[in-house]
């Protein structure tokens, strides 16, 4: 294949990219390490039941992805309200807040404190103003020390597994899209115009083959349209001369294969991808590569004789007391998702590639979650059958204090090849939603099919919430 893409990772944005130039008649290869399409947004079958890598909703603000999608998964989709909730102070809270819930379930002397200190922040920004330099002052900055502890701090320091004071601003201003107290007392009480994104109820979900079906779908289609989709591939290097990829080597189905190149696209991760090229990058970018790390994720799937655990898709844990992070529930996603009878439940533990949760048997993570749960009133012991574990590496980028500077030197060296385009959340080193890595690999084909369109960096770019 001289003339044609290859593209490396079959996550949703290579897939997308690799749909629409398959549909319009370009030559298209798809080089994916795992042995299934999806990345985290991929879907397992284990006997009766389909389950997905934690929680997943799509939804978009852009009605032509939205529409693109529907017409991906053709008839095969529902529409469902968002139920999730936040467990704080034994008991569990309403998420997005709601007043009512709030102001029943906090005590007074709670909330007297957190206007308390909201008006003393203000105060003091007014006389000395505090910068936003890190994720901690940003949001004290605009909630006060109270509401920064319990409704932010606790919980992204357990997911992140570092001090917020060292965990960069973006986060803040990319996930957090209420901007002070006020703001959050007006949208609580009173319905907003126009809605944030985390106050989307409505999202659209597979009606069978679990969040996957997309990814499936894109597949199949890049396979009908006369392209090749690789799984279980491990990419040996990446040749380079000059400022252009010349040529891929790896290995799959017990052969080696080395593909020419022709025009490159990569959603694996940027530092990932680095490490292939030969002849290496300069000194600098290499250090610039290493000082980019993500947190992981170990996924604990567990299978509960029960009908449904909870009502919620899924429930946050910030208590420093439980190991688990979040829990979601697929069958309240899709009801064909598994038996009448029985439920799963996927605990999600954050953590580092190679640390002590990485490395940790099943059984010991199975107890675990079991454990966690168990405090919680959701589980008993004896309900819970076998435990199916998963583990994501790169599950997010980590923002960290010099992440910024990293990335800039990173991406730039790659920006300079003519005939490679990095994008989606792994190729980009940025934390952002399946809508918008769809809608990143649209637009790479589409600039490579016509030479015109948005540069597919911009999506998501924007110092704003779009969490």
């Amino acid at each position: 294949m001289d003339k044609g893409v290859t593209i490396l990772g079959a996550g949703l944005s290579g897939l997308s990219a690799g749909h629409a130039l398959a549909r319009a008649g370009v030559p298209v290869r798809v080089v994916e390490k795992e042995p299934y399409v999806g990345g985290l947004a991929a879907s397992f079958r284990s006997g009766a039941f389909t389950y997905d890598l934690g929680p997943h909703r799509f939804h978009s603000h852009n009605p032509a992805v939205l529409d693109h999608v529907k017409g991906i998964l053709r008839e095969n989709y529902d529409c469902r309200e968002r139920r999730s909730r936040i467990f704080m102070w034994d008991q569990f809270f309403n998420y997005p807040l709601q007043a009512s819930n709030v102001l029943r379930n906090l005590p007074p002397s709670f909330l007297l404190k957190a206007f308390a200190d909201y008006v003393g922040i203000r105060i003091y920004n007014a006389i000395r103003p505090i910068p936003d330099d890190c994720f901690e002052n940003w949001v004290k900055n605009r909630f006060g020390h109270t509401l920064y502890q319990e409704f932010f701090g606790t919980y992204t320091e357990k997911a992140w597994g570092m001090p917020c004071s060292q965990i960069s601003a973006d986060w803040a201003a990319q996930r957090i899209t209420l901007f002070n107290l006020w703001d959050t007392v007006k949208k609580t009480l009173f319905k907003p115009k126009n809605v944030p994104r985390t106050y989307v109820s409505r999202f659209i979900y597979p009606k069978e083959g679990g969040i996957g079906a997309i990814s499936r779908a894109y597949a199949e289609g890049i396979r009908e349209g006369g392209g090749e989709v690789v799984v279980n591939a491990r990419i040996q290097r990446i040749d380079v001369q000059g400022k252009r990829a010349v040529g891929i080597s790896f290995t799959a189905r017990g052969k080696e294969y080395a593909w020419p190149v022709d025009q490159l696209i990569s959603t694996i991760p940027c530092t990932t991808l680095l490490h292939y090229l030969e002849p290496a990058a300069p000194e600098p970018v290499r250090r610039a590569s290493e000082g980019l790390n993500h947190v992981a994720i170990v996924f604990v799937i567990l299978d509960v004789a029960k009908e449904r655990v909870t009502d919620d898709h899924w429930i946050y844990l910030p208590s420093q007391d439980l190991t688990v992070h979040r829990i979601s529930e697929v069958k309240n996603f899709s009801e064909r998702n598994g038996p009448k009878d029985r439920t799963i439940l996927c605990a999600e533990i954050t953590c580092r590639k190679g640390d002590r949760i990485w490395n940790a048997d099943a059984g010991f993570l199975k107890a675990t979650a079991v454990s966690d749960l168990g405090k919680l009133g959701l589980v008993q012991p004896g309900s819970v059958g076998r435990a199916r574990i998963h583990r994501a590496s790169h599950a997010y980028p980590l923002y960290d204090l010099t992440y910024k500077r990293n990335l800039d030197v990173l991406l730039s060296y790659l920006d300079a090849f003519e005939n490679l385009k990095t994008g989606g959340r792994q190729g980009l080193f940025k934390y952002n939603n399946m809508d918008h890595s769809i809608e990143m690999g649209l637009q790479m084909a589409e600039t490579i099919l016509s030479g015109k369109g948005m540069d597919h960096r911009q999506i998501a770019s924007e110092r704003r919430y779009f969490g």
